[in-house]
């Protein structure tokens, strides 16, 4: 695997077993729908929780974002200081778990990425940051087959602006 766009572009990434990378395309269409809507990333914050091996920390690091990446495996932590070793600065990675951390936090993020393993329960982490983080932008992956589960949740919060498909991953994007 390896970084689709910006300074890193090309530069191969680690996954450790732990995690469930998203996928080339879908990172690509992340970032161009982000584009579309922040024009440059310079000095914009990018929260990348459930982070898994960081590849989408190292794509928005790349592309001019400032990065924190939050994932409670120790593997991917690991993993994830490795990738971003490139960049020597600009980013920071926390580990434990993102929903009880994010409590904590004391940024202003610009874009909440939320790609959570599968199979765990999204509403409690989309609703935290949707109630803690105002003027941002959330953008949640998740497997279509979960379409349902989130309508219940869209209902609590702002529906998504923005839908994309790539084969059973489905993107919302959605602004707080």
């Amino acid at each position: 695997m390896h970084v689709t766009g910006g300074q890193y572009k090309g530069v191969k990434v680690i996954i450790p077993s732990c995690a469930k990378p998203t996928l080339s395309k879908t990172r690509e269409s992340v970032f161009n729908v982000l584009f579309s809507i922040l024009g440059d990333f310079n000095n914009k914050i990018f929260l990348d929780l459930f982070s898994g091996s960081g590849i989408m920390s190292l794509e928005a690091l790349s592309r001019g974002f400032k990065t924190v990446s939050i994932d409670k495996n120790f593997s991917a932590i690991k993993t994830i200081k490795e990738n971003l070793k490139i960049a020597k600065e600009g980013f920071e990675v926390i580990k434990g778990d993102s929903v009880k951390v994010i409590e904590k936090l004391d940024i202003k993020p610009d874009v909440i990425y939320i790609d959570p393993p599968w199979e765990i329960n999204y509403e409690e982490a989309i609703l935290k940051v949707y109630e803690k983080f105002k003027n941002s932008i959330i953008v949640i992956e998740y497997d279509k087959k979960r379409m349902q589960e989130l309508s219940r949740i869209y209902g609590k919060i702002s529906a998504p602006f923005r839908e994309k498909v790539y084969g059973r991953c489905k993107l919302d994007f959605i602004k707080t």
